[in-house]
């Protein structure tokens, strides 16, 4: 099992305005971590440090385990991709290098095939078999028929332009979770998925040995899944017991959230309420705002959060000052 150790991370703006300040914290191994705020607070940022797309200006991170990551923009990949880049772009680097090498082989043999391009392909395909692509492959079987109810044989050479949000979210996910990274950095998973695929995430996410490190702004998400919180917000970030996530007015507990929604609630809000339940739920009140992000507790600031357990870690995201 990995865990994901963040130490005195700081990030600045090209145009040189701070964004992260000596962010520390820990997900630890087999612990499920929300990252939860505003938008706007380096959320996503934060993220591709994690996974290395990005350079921290200060700090460090580090890992143990294989990372599987998920970027935001998987579900809304209108290129001409397949289902088998995408599938590929989320498994460990020398299956992709092992992949590149295969097309580049196909090409070559399709355009010449002379004993040169007949010998590159050849190995490509070996290597193919030293790195686990046919085990991979097997995998991606599963994953295809339980997200798009098709082998992968089938389904490899689909756009991926052709799959809806929530298709294209479902199949990396399936992927990720099933794969044999131990440490998943997931942004927004939630994004895209129906009422069912989201029940179906919760239980796959509490299911899982993995260590998770994931940003949402769902509350039943966050509710059900997450062991631990980091918030950020545009002054600061706590780190604290999801237990903690209760503000002054909503003391009823998570059993009577689910039967009524919130006052606000929107329509996927009452929508996922009725999908739960079986009952109808009752109508937004007029006038209100059926804004999910601003109503829950999960981005509201830290001077905002009741909590019962100490905090643990307190960063302060513009300045870097730690709060007295």
């Amino acid at each position: 099992m990995g865990h994901v150790d963040v130490q005195q991370v700081e990030f600045t703006l090209p145009d040189g305005r701070p964004l992260l300040g000596q962010i520390t914290f820990r997900v630890g191994e087999g612990a499920r971590t929300a990252l939860i705020g505003p938008n706007g607070t380096g959320k996503t940022t934060l993220l591709r440090i994690v996974s290395g797309d990005l350079k921290a200006h200060a700090g460090a991170v580090t890992h143990t385990g294989g990372l599987g990551v998920m970027c935001q923009f998987i579900g809304q990949v209108h290129d001409d991709s397949t289902v088998r880049d995408l599938l590929v772009s989320v498994a460990p680097r020398k299956i992709g290098e092992a992949a590149a090498a295969i097309d580049v082989g196909e090409r070559a043999v399709i355009a010449i095939d002379d004993e040169r391009a007949q010998m590159t392909y050849a190995q490509a395909l070996a290597d193919w078999t030293d790195v686990g692509g046919y085990q991979y492959e097997v995998l991606w079987d599963v994953c295809t028929t339980a997200a798009l109810g098709v082998p992968y044989e089938r389904a490899q050479l689909r756009g991926v332009s052709s799959l809806s949000g929530g298709e294209q979210k479902r199949l990396v996910l399936e992927a990720l979770l099933r794969g044999p990274e131990e440490v998943l950095v997931l942004d927004e998973p939630d994004n895209y998925l129906d009422v069912p695929g989201k029940r179906w995430l919760e239980d796959r996410l509490v299911a899982s040995t993995k260590t998770v490190l994931f940003v949402s702004h769902d509350r039943e998400l966050l509710s059900r899944v997450a062991t631990r919180v980091v918030t950020a917000t545009p002054s600061s970030a706590a780190s604290h017991s999801p237990a903690c996530m209760t503000s002054p007015h909503q003391g009823a507990g998570r059993d009577r959230r689910r039967r009524s929604p919130p006052r606000g609630a929107t329509g996927w809000d009452r929508e996922k309420r009725r999908h739960m339940t079986g009952r109808p739920a009752k109508s937004c009140p007029t006038g209100s705002t059926g804004s999910s992000e601003r109503r829950s507790p999960a981005s509201s600031s830290a001077s905002r959060i009741k909590c019962s357990t100490p905090t643990i870690t307190h960063f302060n995201r513009s300045s870097g000052r730690r709060p007295r």
